[in-house]
């Protein structure tokens, strides 16, 4: 069965030792009941600000450059994805489209996996 990525990019996320953290993943959470059999992995990035971004100048063994942060700064960051099962891409947005991001001022991406 084909497999898609479902890339989270997100607005906004409450801290996660706070108290509104817990209401944010439940609709996570109801996503993956949902989703059922359909999800073959995944995972959750702590927010950009925990990034560090590389830059390597001359080859494999060339220069390296780190930078604390994420690679642009953008309104919306990288908080997650699905990896899923699916027939087909219609099939996949059909799951996707329900992954609180996209429908709470954040997106998500699908795109199919490559073969392998």
């Amino acid at each position: 069965m084909p497999q898609f990525a479902a890339i989270i990019y997100e607005t906004s996320r409450p801290d996660p030792t706070g108290p509104d953290f817990a209401s944010f993943m439940g609709g996570y959470m109801a996503f993956g009941e949902h989703a059922g059999g359909a999800i073959a992995g995944g995972a959750a990035l702590l927010g950009p600000e925990t990034a560090t971004t590389i830059q390597v100048t001359g080859g494999p063994d060339g220069e390296v450059v780190l930078t604390d942060g994420p690679y642009a700064e953008t309104k919306e960051f990288l908080g997650g994805f699905y990896i899923l099962d699916a027939e087909d891409l219609d099939a996949a947005v059909a799951l996707a489209r329900r992954i609180p991001a996209a429908f709470d001022g954040g997106r998500v991406e699908v795109r199919p996996l490559m073969p392998m």
